[in-house]
Parts: structure tokens; C-alpha cells; sequence
């Protein structure tokens, strides 16, 4: 039976991905996508991904807000429209602009509630 505080992922919706650890005060901490381009000033789309204080629902923060898109199989980013999560071969996460590249695509398993 799932935690009370655990939703599930609906389509179209945003949603948080917050870490099983805390921060040394016991704060819950999401992945944020940070809004400067890496590569500032040029313009390339690329963006890091960091951990940090989850803001709550209360006091959202968009740049910590995901939506799931079940037919591109992707997980675009709120605060960055356009920005996508994508995976590296070296396993890091960066927020790239759309392009349906097969690192931009996720599946998320309903049983586990894993992506």
C-alpha cells in the first residue's frame, strides 16, 4: 500500500521528483532545473539539473515541476517550456530542448511508480 503522501503520475499534470534523502536539516530536496543556459550567453537549450530544496506545493517553483507525455514517452520541464529531461551516456541529467532523441525518452513502470 502505497504512503498517504505518495500521488501518482497523470499525463498533462506536473509533478515533483524528489529525492529519497534529505539535506543536513531534514529538508526534502527535488531536481530543479536550472533556467541559464549552460553555455551562456550563447542560446543552445542546455540546461543542468541540481538538487535542491523542494519548495512545496504550498509556494510552488515551476523549475522543479515535470509533466509526463505518455506518447513521446518524455518528461518535459515546467519552468523551461520547450526542455525536456535527458539522460547522458554517462548517466548525468541536463534539461535539453525537445528534439525526441532516445535519451529524452523514459518509461515509467505503474507498478513500481518508477521512471
Amino acid at each position: 500500500m502505497d504512503a498517504p503522501d505518495i500521488e501518482s503520475v497523470v499525463e498533462g499534470y506536473p509533478f515533483y521528483i524528489l529525492s529519497a534523502k534529505t539535506d543536513a536539516d531534514g529538508n526534502k530536496m527535488a531536481i530543479t532545473a536550472d533556467p541559464a543556459d549552460q553555455y551562456a550567453p550563447r542560446k543552445t537549450g542546455v540546461h543542468n539539473v541540481f538538487l535542491s530544496k523542494w519548495a512545496g506545493k504550498e509556494h510552488p517553483n515551476d523549475k522543479q515541476q515535470w509533466i509526463w507525455n505518455s506518447e513521446e514517452s518524455s518528461l518535459k520541464s515546467v519552468g523551461l517550456p520547450g526542455g525536456a529531461l535527458f539522460e547522458g551516456f554517462n548517466k548525468n541529467m541536463i534539461v535539453y530542448n525537445w528534439k525526441g532523441l532516445h535519451n529524452q525518452r523514459f518509461h515509467y513502470n505503474i507498478a513500481t511508480k518508477r521512471f
